[in-house]
């Protein structure tokens, strides 16, 4: 799994901006429950705009589900910060 994969699966969404997408995996390697983790990417950050004045639980929500398979894979954190338009 890589950044690119995690970008791919987020590209369609359109009811918000994803502004970017950041591997803050490095920052995290020592943290217990990644430490036995196959996959390097464990932590990622995703920067958004929310034009369409969504609620914050609908924006995880949505993000949360189009990387359902990244977590069960590995993916250990998503860090999602919503910036207003």
């Amino acid at each position: 799994m890589n950044i690119e994969e995690i970008k791919n699966l987020l590209r369609d969404i359109s009811q918000f901006e994803i502004l970017d997408i950041i591997d803050n995996s490095e920052a995290h390697s020592k943290h217990q429950g990644v430490k036995h983790s196959s996959s390097s990417l464990t932590h990622i950050e995703v920067i958004v705009i929310n034009h369409s004045n969504l609620r914050k639980l609908d924006i995880h929500r949505n993000i949360y589900q189009k990387l359902n398979t990244k977590i069960r894979d590995g993916l250990h954190s998503i860090e999602i910060k919503i910036l207003d338009a």
